[in-house]
């Protein structure tokens, strides 16, 4: 329960925040009916849950990539009103301390209690279109379907009188997110994102 009211809270806030990121547009010539060639958008971004389990060559953990903490950051080439070409960057981080059952096999099976931390780091590489529906009021919709590369890493410790483990793993796959949302222009040069 403790869990999944502290998932609901950090959802919430990770809305929040994301509702407020800033979207910088780079425009050369702002006349009415011109649109920006560059843009750029820096913000925070929370990751959900990718996988239940990490697993490692020798064991697998009870933990995922999830974590509260990342930014993302894109720079998008617009070719027309309504077309562009989006290049992005994003990195999620999360550290977690924890004391649990420890299971280690060697060669007989014992199962202890002792501290543990685990790292886990998420860098996703991505590019593709972005299309947006541009028109005369301060609310633009956009979609983007991105595909490109995602690098995972895991590193789990534990060091007590019964078990001395670190456990390292990472891994490059492919990666695509596909989503949309609202560019709310407060200014010539300044829209906030959600």
């Amino acid at each position: 329960m403790k869990s999944i009211k502290s998932n609901a809270i950090r959802l919430l806030f990770s809305v929040a925040l994301v509702m407020c990121t800033v979207t910088l547009a780079l425009a050369q010539n702002t006349s009415q009916g011109d649109y920006p060639k560059v843009e750029v958008f820096v913000g925070y971004s929370a990751l959900g849950e990718s996988s239940k389990d990490i697993k490692f060559s020798t064991a697998s953990i009870g933990r995922g990539y999830a974590g509260p903490a990342g930014f993302e950051t894109s720079v998008i080439r617009n070719f027309t009103k309504y077309i562009g070409l989006k290049g992005d960057f994003s990195a999620h981080f999360n550290n977690d301390s924890d004391r649990g059952p420890i299971n280690g096999c060697t060669p007989t099976c014992t199962i202890v209690t002792q501290n543990f931390q685990i790292k886990t780091r998420v860098y996703n590489f991505l590019a593709g279109p972005e299309f947006k529906a541009r028109n005369s009021t301060r609310i633009t919709p956009f979609a983007h379907l991105l595909g490109g590369a995602a690098h995972t890493s895991a590193n789990f410790t534990t060091a007590g009188p019964t078990f001395n483990i670190l456990l390292g793993r990472s891994n490059t796959d492919v990666a695509m997110a596909v989503g949309g949302g609202l560019d709310i222009r407060a200014s010539r040069r300044v829209s906030f994102r959600g």
